[in-house]
């Protein structure tokens, strides 16, 4: 058994709060105890157990769990963001389709799978729903790279297109390769089913006949997955998709109608939802997952978390999509999807140099606050528990809670990047936490743990 002292905080609400505890206990990966009484704190130290005692700018926080990344996208990260997404010479067909067509290669597939999953494990990713490409033995590889290292924890999908792309396959061709490859997966990790499972990933519809999104809809079913696609992300995805599918008003309503919008189901940006989406997605009980850096390059638009939770009661995560979004930090996603909702904000005065004539009158700013303002704490809350429970893991990780597997950051603000100022400045646990939030990077992810097992 481990105990570990310390400053222990999570977010099991999306509040400007965390839950503060001195102590947790584990046991074979499974957290048996909660202590936040010093005097029982003294009690279990005193059995025969092994004590890790966090530093006095140090923190045990839940492991961040990534709602949406390409994983494949990951050696381009950084670049194509300057190009529209649907253009021929933008962000799909000029970056991401050749280099995900690179991982036909095994040897590519395997060095930079490996490069992927040694970053993301660095940044303090315990738990990822990824994007593979259409290539089965690179799939197969990713699987193999995480069994090998017990961490982090994945939602894999191949990526299913018989659309769009160079010389694209034909509907029955894709859907035996993935049948394939869910099949393999399942009786692979059926000793570890909480490490990897697959996922049913149709890109997005204009990527997809209606053949390969009946077959989809029917894998899902078969085999009880989840699903993850992009929806109602920019306005050229959304003139693509009523160019193919012109008998559905909206993406939400072909998703439907391939039985692919469901409890089970993860969309992607959802920036430019058209009417009658958001109550599509609440009465399936979706999630809604927010990429909030790739957003503002390819939606140009924020999406409004907290009305989307607060008004109309939509599960929201949190992800980096990666290379859209090319930083690999969910800190980074934590901090752009504040700024994200700060835009949300922004008026122009009547009076101004900058308005126009069609500048609208100016709102009160408190009610615009309140509607709209996402603090550091929140976005904790979707980068853990809020992740966890898009992809159906809140009973298992996103925060500490007897039962619960150890999926856990030791965050340290002892490095160079965050100062320790003379007289105890902004040192209290609540102003430190948000330090590392505003400020942290990898160099502050000190130890990551997927089920007890260690990774960093």
């Amino acid at each position: 058994m481990e105990l570990y002292v310390g400053k222990i905080a999570d977010a099991p609400e999306m509040k400007d709060e965390v839950r503060w505890n001195i102590g947790i206990l584990v046991n074979d990966g499974i957290i048996i105890e909660i202590i936040n009484d010093e005097r029982r704190l003294t009690q279990v130290k005193e059995q025969q157990i092994t004590i890790i005692e966090l530093g006095e700018r140090e923190f045990l926080i839940p492991g961040f769990v990534d709602t949406h990344c390409h994983a494949s996208q990951y050696p381009y990260a950084g670049t194509g963001v300057d190009r529209p997404l649907m253009a021929e010479d933008g962000f799909l067909m000029k970056y991401a389709f050749p280099t995900e067509g690179a991982f036909e290669d095994k040897m590519v597939a395997s060095a930079w799978y490996t490069t992927f999953l040694d970053e993301i494990i660095a940044q303090g990713t315990t738990c990822c729903a990824l994007y593979a490409t259409q290539h089965r033995e690179a799939s197969d590889i990713l699987v193999d790279l995480v069994l090998e290292r017990n961490g982090p924890r994945i939602s894999i999908g191949m990526v299913a297109m018989d659309q769009l792309i160079p010389n694209p396959p034909s509907a029955d061709q894709v859907l035996s390769v993935h049948e394939g490859f869910i099949q393999n997966t399942l009786n692979k990790t059926a000793t570890k089913k909480y490490l990897i499972e697959p996922i049913i990933t149709p890109r997005f519809l204009p990527s997809c006949s209606e053949q390969l999104l009946q077959g989809l809809g029917a894998l899902a079913k078969k085999y009880n997955l989840k699903t993850q696609t992009h929806m109602s992300e920019t306005i050229d995805e959304i003139d693509a998709s009523k160019k193919a599918f012109p008998e559905f008003p909206t993406d939400a309503h072909a998703l439907e109608h391939f039985g692919l919008l469901n409890q089970n189901t993860l969309l992607a940006h959802c920036c430019h939802m058209q009417p009658g989406e958001i109550e599509i997605v609440h009465k399936a009980q979706a999630a809604i997952v927010s990429c909030p850096l790739s957003n503002f390059y390819f939606a140009k638009a924020a999406l409004p978390i907290k009305t989307l939770v607060c008004q109309h009661s939509l599960q929201v995560a949190l992800s980096t999509d990666i290379a859209g979004g090319y930083s690999p930090s969910m800190l980074n996603a934590m901090r752009t999807a504040v700024l994200a909702s700060k835009t949300l904000q922004f008026q122009t005065h009547p009076t101004s140099v900058f308005s126009q004539k069609n500048t609208p009158p100016l709102k009160d700013e408190d009610q615009l606050r309140n509607t709209h303002d996402l603090t550091h704490f929140e976005a904790l809350y979707l980068a853990t528990l809020g992740g966890a429970t898009a992809l159906g893991k809140a009973h298992l990780i996103g925060s500490f809670e007897v039962g619960k597997q150890f999926d856990a950051l030791i965050l340290d603000a002892g490095q160079s990047n965050i100062r320790a100022f003379p007289n105890h400045t902004a040192e209290q646990k609540n102003d430190l936490l948000r330090k590392i939030l505003c400020l942290g990077d990898d160099r502050n992810i000190k130890a990551v743990f997927c089920y007890g097992t260690r990774l960093k």
